[in-house]
């Protein structure tokens, strides 16, 4: 049972990609990594948006009535992409790239590498306590509390709780937070009908494999080389600090970085194939990503921002950019948006909907930042890599490569310099773990960054390029 309830989510989500997927031009069958990839996220939060339609329908947690749901929205997504490919012909073929056989040495040792990784951080999570702060005091303990009432019990602050008599209510300081994480971590123990923290880390478990699958296949979607794709995984689930949140799960961060980080890579992949599935995707992972933690409306807005840079002639690009500067010159910069709330720049502050208010408080914090970034390990050799990248952008490179790299490279920078550099959250540098989680969604599309990068420098040859197809 609690096989079919791991799969499930993911065969849904995947259905439904599948569908997403006929849309996208292609000459050969369907790119079934990036399907895979994708799916399990888009899968998991079909399972935590159904947990909570159950529970407002029927008045209780049912694993019953949500597994029909998920079998009901799976043969949904099959009959779409089924009509969609013109009845019978969806064309799912699986087959091993054409290498030679140093190649396909060299693959493999890749692939058991990348194993090895996958294997330890599993060994570590469902052997140790659970013991990061967020997860046993937010993420998990609401899964908990849940599991054993039997009840989407509420979380209010403290002053509430005080306040009240229910029996069913609860406080934690993070008692605002989204509920998807907690929910996706509720659904291992319902299927098990028992609480076991270690069901819970199952998902998170997954979660990195499903990077990994998905950066694989939308760097073959490029015509990348399957070493080359391999070796974008490899350096993805090399990060150390990825690898603590797989080993040490319960954080919500790694599932924000399958949503905003993957939705940056679908928009990356977008600015060089223009291949608008991808631009739907990207946006579509950047809007859920809201729904996992505060910080998604950052990370939307910044997508927003992207894709608006890429998709608009640079002429009225800059008209935009000068209109805004204007707007805050003007005191016309910030906006009430209905249930969001306020967005703009006013008297020194910055407002973002569901970050709340950054007010800039200049920091002397560079050299924090950089020590963060290139001395401390838990980004591995990574920004690194983006440096030499950057430097590589002065040779002669397509237009369209290097507007997207730099553009992306620099609103990156933004973020950090606004949040850190300018505000009195550069207090959090001094415990780098604060630092660092907050851009665990970042390091996905920056290795498709570098991915893109590689191939746009050193381009295949010709003949590698028809084996590789």
């Amino acid at each position: 049972m609690l096989i079919f309830a791991l799969l499930l989510p993911w065969i849904a989500g995947s259905l439904w990609l599948l569908w997403l997927e006929s849309f996208s031009p292609r000459l050969t069958g369907f790119n079934i990594p990036r399907i895979l990839g994708y799916g399990f996220f888009l899968g998991n939060f079909f399972c935590a948006s159904l947990l909570f339609l159950a529970h407002f329908l029927f008045g209780q947690l049912s694993f019953t009535a949500v597994s029909a749901m998920l079998l009901f929205l799976s043969c949904v997504g099959f009959l779409l992409a089924w009509q969609r490919t013109g009845y019978g012909r969806i064309s799912i073929r699986f087959s091993l790239p054409a290498m030679g056989d140093s190649g396909r040495k060299l693959a493999l040792l890749i692939a058991v590498l990348m194993a090895v990784h996958l294997l330890f951080a599993g060994y570590d999570a469902l052997n140790r306590p659970l013991l990061p702060w967020d997860a046993w005091t937010t993420w998990t303990y609401r899964a908990k509390i849940w599991f054993q009432s039997q009840d989407l019990s509420s979380f209010v602050d403290a002053a509430a709780w005080l306040g009240t008599t229910a029996a069913d209510t609860y406080t934690i300081p993070a008692h605002d937070y989204p509920l998807t994480v907690s929910l996706i971590q509720l659904w291992p123990s319902l299927a098990a009908g028992t609480w076991d923290d270690r069901l819970a880390a199952v998902p998170g478990l997954f979660a990195g494999f499903a990077l990994v699958l998905a950066l694989y296949g939308q760097a073959r979607s490029l015509k990348h080389s399957p070493l080359l794709a391999l070796a974008g995984g490899y350096l993805l689930i090399s990060i150390p600090l990825l690898d603590a949140h797989l080993a040490l799960p319960g954080y919500a961060d790694i599932w924000l970085s399958g949503f905003a980080g993957l939705g940056f890579v679908s928009l990356l992949q977008w600015s060089q194939s223009k291949d608008r599935t991808q631009l739907f995707t990207g946006l579509l992972f950047l809007l859920l990503g809201f729904f996992i933690k505060r910080e998604g409306s950052l990370w939307l807005m910044t997508g927003l921002l992207f894709a608006l840079i890429q998709g608009l002639p640079l002429k009225l690009l800059a008209a935009l950019i000068l209109a805004m500067i204007l707007a805050v010159f003007s005191g016309f910069s910030l906006v009430d948006l209905p249930s969001l709330g306020r967005l703009g720049y006013f008297d020194g502050a910055f407002y973002l909907p569901g970050v709340g208010t950054i007010r800039l408080q200049p920091q002397d914090a560079s050299l924090a930042v950089l020590n963060n970034l290139f001395t401390n390990s838990s980004w591995n050799l990574l920004f690194y890599y983006v440096s030499t990248m950057l430097l590589l952008q002065f040779l002669p490179l397509s237009r369209r490569v290097r507007r997207a790299l730099l553009s992306f490279v620099l609103l990156i920078s933004l973020i950090i310099a606004v949040i850190f550099l300018l505000s009195s959250n550069g207090r959090w540098l001094r415990d780098s773990t604060a630092f660092s989680r907050l851009l665990l969604q970042v390091p996905p599309p920056l290795v498709f960054v570098l991915l893109i990068a590689w191939r746009t420098v050193f381009p295949p040859r010709k003949e590698s390029q028809e084996s590789s197809k």
